[in-house]
């Protein structure tokens, strides 16, 4: 069982109303504008550029060069971006690191889903974005609700840029008295990442060391992290956000 970390204030940031009415509100400029594709969370410390980096860095020449190290192929690799937003960061992995597997973004926001496939079309339109096999798709989903479908499915990467910040930011209980935060390791590992897959997350509400806590749950094991500047304060040392890499070991 995960260790326990300190519950944050719930806010109106961990509510589906907030995040309905936001992406409504990017999808209507969007509209307005279609240079305009929303905001790109945790840009102000490059947060999306570390990120698609360090898969880059970490994705094998070949399908039979992967190994413990470069366990990611821009062929196959397939990728399930939770909390998706406006999708910017599939699109990314496809136009900046090349991976050509499966694509797919859900949210629990239905206008999140609208906006990220409007982007999608006009990137396609625009040639902006390489999908000869349309395998880049956006889906509206509930985390903690997911379809028979889409259970016991074997992605190979898993990521989270924000969205387990938003879910801890909700204090509701989900089921087994439990909340979505607690929930969220044993549901990621047990219906989306396969064994040996990989789990990204990336969190400005906790820190590394809270993520390891959290992730501490049978099967789960922390693989590698993201490196951001260090500041300093009252000589106190931390970073602004996290990554922590892990693996299903079973």
């Amino acid at each position: 069982m995960a260790e326990q970390v300190e519950k944050l204030i719930p806010s109106k940031l961990g509510t589906k109303e907030y995040w309905d009415d936001f992406y409504a509100l990017e999808q209507q400029n969007f509209t307005e504008n279609s240079d305009d594709e929303g905001e790109v969370w945790f840009a102000d410390v490059d947060a999306e550029d570390n990120i698609v980096e360090f898969l880059i860095d970490r994705t094998a020449s070949s399908e039979t060069a992967r190994n413990n190290d470069r366990p990611f192929s821009q062929l196959s690799t397939s990728v399930i971006d939770l909390g998706t937003g406006n999708g910017h960061l599939l699109f990314r992995l496809r136009s900046e690191g090349g991976f050509m597997g499966r694509l797919c973004g859900i949210d629990y926001a239905e206008s999140s889903v609208a906006f990220a496939r409007q982007i999608l079309a006009k990137k396609k339109d625009e040639h902006q974005v390489n999908d000869p096999v349309n395998n880049i798709t956006f889906e509206h989903i509930d985390l903690f609700n997911l379809p028979d479908d889409m259970k016991n499915e074997a992605w190979d990467l898993v990521l989270d840029k924000g969205t387990l910040d938003a879910i801890a930011l909700n204090s509701e209980i989900i089921r087994d008295g439990m909340t979505g935060v607690d929930l969220f390791p044993t549901v990621v590992r047990d219906n989306l990442v396969r064994v040996g897959g990989i789990i990204l997350i990336t969190s400005c509400n906790f820190t590394e060391e809270e993520l390891l806590k959290l992730f501490n749950v049978e099967g789960i094991q922390a693989w590698k992290t993201i490196k951001y500047p260090v500041y300093e304060y009252a000589g106190i040392k931390g970073q602004s956000i996290s990554s922590v890499a892990f693996r299903r070991t079973k």
